[in-house]
């Protein structure tokens, strides 16, 4: 609270005035956070396409603020009145695929959480750049020789031969690509019910 008090400029006590407490404040910030990214009046053509709006509008909401994705919880969902289209358009894009209730539910908060857990990863790695004043590429040259000392003993085979792969780890990549392995286990699901 003090450091949200200094940053508007404001008494810590004068915030009291506006909200009861610090989960207060985090909540009415989530609710206007989440209320910046209204879904359309028309829905695309398709479970699935509505499906990838909804993870791609909330894959979007969570990297403006960073601290939003690890602030929401799975299992102890908070009262965020502008959570709720989210859920309602997850729950119309699967009624009547023939799914229960339960799956319908499930699914929703499997698509929520992919999305969530993935994107916390964007606090973490501003974080570690803050903490370490080095970016991720400059970190992993720090870490080079020690890796190489582990993999020199010959017993990784398969992470030595990924390690001579050129590859980057790229978050939005990283999203899509697992977006669209989730959804195509959902078409199973589906096609099971």
């Amino acid at each position: 609270m003090r450091r949200v008090a200094a940053e508007v400029g404001v008494s810590t006590m004068s915030l009291y005035r506006h909200v009861a407490d610090k989960d207060d404040l985090l909540l009415q910030m989530m609710d206007t956070t989440l209320g910046e990214w209204p879904f359309p009046a028309q829905a695309p053509d398709g479970w699935r396409a509505r499906l990838e709006l909804a993870a791609r509008m909330l894959w979007t909401a969570f990297r403006r603020p960073p601290w939003l994705a690890p602030a929401l919880s799975v299992n102890r969902p908070q009262p965020v009145p502008n959570a709720l289209p989210y859920i309602e358009w997850v729950r119309t894009a699967l009624d009547g695929l023939g799914l229960t209730s339960a799956d319908m539910l499930t699914t929703h908060i499997t698509l929520f959480n992919y999305v969530r857990g993935t994107a916390a990863n964007i606090e973490l790695e501003m974080e570690a750049e803050a903490t370490t004043g080095m970016n991720r590429e400059e970190w992993l040259d720090t870490q080079e020789s020690t890796l190489r000392s582990i993999l020199d003993a010959g017993h990784f085979p398969l992470f030595e031969r990924m390690e001579t792969t050129d590859y980057t780890v790229d978050l939005d990549e990283l999203f899509e690509f697992g977006l669209q392995r989730l959804l195509d286990g959902l078409v199973v699901l589906i096609a099971s019910g």
